[in-house]
Protein backbone atom coordinates (compact mmCIF):
# COMPACT_ATOMS: atom_id res chain seq x y z
CA UNK A 1 0.00 0.00 0.00
CA UNK A 2 2.88 2.02 0.73
CA UNK A 3 4.69 1.75 -2.46
CA UNK A 4 1.49 2.49 -4.27
CA UNK A 5 0.91 5.79 -2.75
CA UNK A 6 4.44 6.85 -3.21
CA UNK A 7 3.96 6.03 -6.84
CA UNK A 8 0.73 7.66 -7.20
CA UNK A 9 2.32 10.34 -5.55
CA UNK A 10 5.49 10.17 -7.79
CA UNK A 11 3.45 9.83 -11.09
CA UNK A 12 1.17 12.76 -10.23
CA UNK A 13 4.20 15.12 -9.41
CA UNK A 14 6.10 14.34 -12.30
CA UNK A 15 3.44 15.80 -14.44
CA UNK A 16 4.77 18.55 -16.58
CA UNK A 17 2.63 21.63 -17.42
CA UNK A 18 1.04 22.29 -20.92
CA UNK A 19 3.71 23.76 -23.55
CA UNK A 20 3.10 28.00 -23.86
CA UNK A 21 2.44 29.09 -27.23
CA UNK A 22 5.88 30.82 -27.59
CA UNK A 23 5.83 34.74 -27.32
CA UNK A 24 6.28 37.37 -30.11
CA UNK A 25 7.35 40.70 -29.95
CA UNK A 26 5.02 42.45 -32.37
CA UNK A 27 6.12 45.59 -31.93
CA UNK A 28 9.47 44.57 -33.36
CA UNK A 29 7.77 42.55 -36.05
CA UNK A 30 6.35 45.40 -36.76
CA UNK A 31 9.15 47.27 -37.46
CA UNK A 32 11.18 44.57 -38.75
CA UNK A 33 8.20 44.72 -41.71
CA UNK A 34 8.40 48.30 -41.57
CA UNK A 35 12.02 49.03 -42.19
CA UNK A 36 12.07 46.58 -45.51
CA UNK A 37 8.68 48.60 -46.74
CA UNK A 38 11.36 51.49 -46.19
CA UNK A 39 14.83 49.46 -47.79
CA UNK A 40 12.46 48.41 -50.81
CA UNK A 41 11.36 52.30 -51.38
CA UNK A 42 15.29 53.23 -51.04
CA UNK A 43 15.93 50.62 -53.64
CA UNK A 44 13.42 52.06 -56.32
CA UNK A 45 14.50 55.48 -56.00
CA UNK A 46 18.02 55.04 -55.91
CA UNK A 47 18.29 52.17 -58.84
CA UNK A 48 15.07 53.50 -61.03
CA UNK A 49 17.67 54.02 -64.15
CA UNK A 50 19.88 50.83 -63.45
CA UNK A 51 17.73 47.86 -64.60
CA UNK A 52 19.96 45.06 -64.04
CA UNK A 53 21.14 46.79 -59.82
CA UNK A 54 17.45 47.54 -59.42
CA UNK A 55 16.05 43.85 -60.21
CA UNK A 56 18.57 42.40 -58.14
CA UNK A 57 18.14 44.51 -55.60
CA UNK A 58 14.74 43.92 -54.87
CA UNK A 59 15.63 40.13 -55.11
CA UNK A 60 17.38 40.47 -52.03
CA UNK A 61 15.08 42.51 -50.31
CA UNK A 62 12.16 40.56 -51.47
CA UNK A 63 13.68 37.30 -49.78
CA UNK A 64 14.14 39.31 -46.47
CA UNK A 65 10.54 40.31 -46.53
CA UNK A 66 9.87 36.49 -47.23
CA UNK A 67 11.10 35.26 -43.83
CA UNK A 68 9.19 38.49 -42.13
CA UNK A 69 5.62 37.85 -43.76
CA UNK A 70 6.19 34.07 -42.85
CA UNK A 71 7.02 35.00 -39.34
CA UNK A 72 3.77 37.36 -39.41
CA UNK A 73 1.67 35.15 -40.93
CA UNK A 74 2.55 32.71 -38.12
CA UNK A 75 1.95 35.14 -35.32
CA UNK A 76 -1.78 35.66 -37.07
CA UNK A 77 -2.52 32.10 -36.32
CA UNK A 78 -3.07 32.91 -32.65
CA UNK A 79 -6.04 35.96 -31.67
CA UNK A 80 -4.32 37.73 -29.52
CA UNK A 81 -0.77 37.96 -31.48
CA UNK A 82 -2.91 38.63 -34.39
CA UNK A 83 -4.39 41.77 -33.08
CA UNK A 84 -1.48 43.00 -31.07
CA UNK A 85 0.44 42.67 -34.96
CA UNK A 86 -2.52 44.84 -36.37
CA UNK A 87 -1.64 47.45 -33.67
CA UNK A 88 1.54 47.63 -33.69
CA UNK A 89 1.51 47.71 -37.46
CA UNK A 90 -1.25 50.62 -37.85
CA UNK A 91 1.47 52.83 -35.95
CA UNK A 92 3.46 52.60 -39.27
CA UNK A 93 0.59 53.51 -41.72
CA UNK A 94 1.00 56.98 -42.56
CA UNK A 95 4.91 56.24 -42.90
CA UNK A 96 3.99 53.32 -45.69
CA UNK A 97 1.74 55.66 -47.67
CA UNK A 98 4.30 58.15 -48.30
CA UNK A 99 6.94 55.24 -48.93
CA UNK A 100 4.10 53.35 -51.43
CA UNK A 101 3.82 57.17 -52.86
CA UNK A 102 7.63 57.70 -53.39
CA UNK A 103 7.67 54.37 -55.08
CA UNK A 104 5.11 55.09 -57.40
CA UNK A 105 6.56 58.01 -58.21
CA UNK A 106 9.40 56.82 -59.21
CA UNK A 107 8.24 53.60 -61.12
CA UNK A 108 6.12 54.92 -63.39
CA UNK A 109 5.03 53.37 -66.94
CA UNK A 110 7.53 55.51 -68.46
CA UNK A 111 10.50 54.32 -66.08
CA UNK A 112 13.07 53.21 -67.39
CA UNK A 113 13.15 50.00 -65.85
CA UNK A 114 9.10 49.30 -65.99
CA UNK A 115 9.36 46.89 -68.92
CA UNK A 116 13.00 45.35 -68.34
CA UNK A 117 11.99 41.65 -67.75
CA UNK A 118 14.38 41.17 -64.62
CA UNK A 119 12.93 43.70 -63.07
CA UNK A 120 9.10 42.87 -63.97
CA UNK A 121 10.36 39.16 -62.53
CA UNK A 122 11.97 40.96 -59.72
CA UNK A 123 8.78 42.93 -58.88
CA UNK A 124 6.46 39.88 -59.28
CA UNK A 125 8.04 37.79 -56.65
CA UNK A 126 7.39 40.59 -54.09
CA UNK A 127 5.73 38.84 -50.85
CA UNK A 128 2.50 40.30 -49.43
CA UNK A 129 0.57 39.83 -46.21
Amino acid sequence: MRVALILLVLGCGGAKPAPQPPTVDTAALAAELDAQVGEFAAIVHANRENCPRLASELRAVFARMRVTIERARETQKDPVLAKRLTTDMRAYDEVTSKRVSQISEDFTVDSTCVRDAGVRDAMQSMPTL
